[in-house]
């Protein structure tokens, strides 16, 4: 009803209600020369309306009032209801209520708002995500199309994950477990930890990881996985590991495995990375075998890394790896600050050498 009071109301002052806002619920006591300064301060973009006329709306009993703007009014810098001391008022433009929307763009904004729902996001964080915060200067002009389909398109590139055909990746070495290798196949010990690593690193579906790993099986191997998914069609990967190494990997119980895990020690003039990646390889295979939970991965390596490491290591005691057990730092951290405190290490024992040098070559001269 508010939208057409506008329109009727410019059409009878012969104005373009496209340049004009209707501001409904002022009270019938309120003072007239009162109103328009009031929209003039409570937004930047209303400093410039002007009042053109003021009608009592019986049906609400209050006051509508009728605002022309310089320009063509744009909906999305115009707030939708104005505070005042004794309530609100409520402003109407022509793009307030929108025409019906056709069924293809309901059911756009359907998955629109599904798709922002998983996100953690609503329809109403669209403005912010474009760019169109309220608390951003707006500028003058609105923006074109191609700017809001720029806008939007960057927007979804920060909340979409990449799409999985689009996501450049190496395909995963083959593996046939038949009693003939097939040309570019390698054995399986190392084939399992290489496509492990891989198929942890791929940020895409699971299903798409399942895709990328039958497409580099053959032979009984692919018939492992085929009868895996007659029973379980949605099996997820790391059941897929599982099944391949109990057919074809080591027979080692989960004992077993975790024995040798707690047996690796650093050996004499074996650097600390190297002791690190040596014991992660071990890791693994004891979290594959169901030794160690997923969960407990980190805590389970730090504590033997300590365990492992040559008694009074200046590494154990710079990175402070014993105080850290209650809240242990990744593979990927830990393996950077133990490689970073190496060179450091390594730095201060050539300058210590070169000194040294120094020292008895000054010494034979004098």
């Amino acid at each position: 009803m508010a939208l057409h009071l506008l329109e009727d109301w410019c059409k009878g002052m012969n104005i373009n209600p496209r340049n004009c806002i209707l501001v409904t619920g002022v009270p019938e006591a309120f003072d007239e020369g009162a109103i328009e300064p009031i929209l003039r301060v409570s937004t930047e973009y209303l400093s410039k309306c002007k009042m053109r006329g003021r009608m009592f709306v019986r049906e609400e009993g209050a006051f509508a009032v009728l605002c022309e703007l310089p320009s063509a009014v744009e909906p999305l810098q115009v707030p939708g209801t104005i505070a005042v001391e004794d309530g609100e008022w409520t402003v109407i433009t022509t793009g307030s209520q929108p025409s019906p929307v056709p069924a293809s763009d309901v059911a756009f904004l359907k998955k629109m708002s599904a798709f922002l729902g998983k996100e953690g996001k609503t329809l109403a964080d669209m403005p912010g995500l474009l760019g169109l915060d309220p608390g951003v200067p707006q500028r003058e002009s609105a923006p074109s199309p191609d700017e809001w389909v720029k806008a939007l398109g960057q927007a979804l590139e920060k909340v979409m994950p990449p799409h999985p055909e689009s996501s450049p990746y190496r395909k995963l070495r083959l593996f046939s477990g038949g009693p003939t290798p097939i040309p570019g196949e390698e054995a399986f010990e190392p084939w399992l930890e290489h496509t492990t690593e891989m198929l942890q690193e791929w940020a895409v579906p699971e299903a798409e990881k399942r895709r990328r790993l039958v497409e580099c099986l053959r032979g009984p191997a692919l018939d492992v996985i085929r009868t895996l998914k007659l029973s379980n069609p949605g099996v997820k990967v790391k059941d897929c590991l599982e099944a391949l190494d109990h057919a074809f990997g080591r027979t080692e119980g989960s004992d077993d495995v975790y024995c040798k895990f707690l047996n690796a020690r650093q050996q004499k003039g074996e650097k600390v990375s190297a002791y690190i990646q040596r014991l992660e390889k071990l890791l693994q295979r004891a979290i594959m075998r169901g030794a160690v939970a997923v969960g407990q991965m980190d805590r389970t390596r730090l504590a033997q890394i300590v365990r492992g490491i040559q008694y009074q290591n200046p590494i154990l005691l710079h990175l402070r790896l014993r105080e850290r057990q209650d809240n242990p730092p990744s593979y990927s951290q830990l393996i950077k600050e133990v490689r970073e405190e190496e060179e450091r290490q390594a730095a201060g024992e050539v300058w210590e050498e070169e000194v040294t040098i120094l020292i008895a070559n000054e010494t034979r001269r004098d």
